[in-house]
């Protein structure tokens, strides 16, 4: 009987040293996995972005509402703006909900060229007579909207919004606008 518990006992010792060694390189190798490959550092940063606040970006152009309850918008820049000669930009919106009235700009030195050819896309080119520098928070034009559906919000995007500075082209970037 002696024989059978000493038996017992040495096949139980080999079990857990095994199980131990086997739980040990396992480990190991996960841990080579993540702290020697790029995995590692995609969750550092999910982890670490989990705990930081977002930071807001400014945009090179937006649209901000110009007063409370009112139907007329504020193109304004973001970011300083050397020697623009040029600035377009495309508008979308749902042409059901709302309908783009009039550009306009308080400057007397741009030219304002508004094509659509399908409802709801304006491509819109503001041509300065002469190389104009455009400071950051400065109001570019005024959007005049009629809403044709009060009780829906609506959406404004803005898409290829570039300028023209020196003959060279520039993308600006933009953000939609809900009011």
């Amino acid at each position: 009987m002696s024989d059978v518990f000493k038996d017992y006992k040495k096949q139980k010792t080999k079990r857990n040293i095994t199980i131990i060694s086997l739980s040990l390189m396992f480990a190991l190798s996960l841990n080579f996995f993540l702290f020697n490959s790029n995995v590692w550092q995609k969750i550092q940063t999910s982890v670490k972005n989990y705990w930081e606040q977002p930071k807001v970006v400014s945009n090179d152009i937006f649209i901000e509402a110009a007063g409370t309850g009112s139907d007329i918008l504020d193109l304004k820049i973001g970011s300083d703006i050397s020697k623009a000669s040029e600035l377009t930009a495309s508008f979308l919106f749902d042409p059901e909900s709302m309908k783009l009235a009039d550009l306009y700009s308080d400057d007397k030195n741009v030219e304002i060229t508004k094509v659509s050819n399908v409802p709801g896309i304006y491509f819109v080119s503001f041509k300065y007579k002469t190389p104009t520098d455009i400071k950051s928070g400065t109001t570019l034009w005024k959007i005049q909207v009629n809403k044709l559906k009060n009780d829906t919000k609506i959406v404004i995007n803005m898409a290829q919004t570039n300028f023209l500075s020196n003959s060279k082209m520039y993308e600006l970037t933009n953000s939609s606008f809900e009011f």
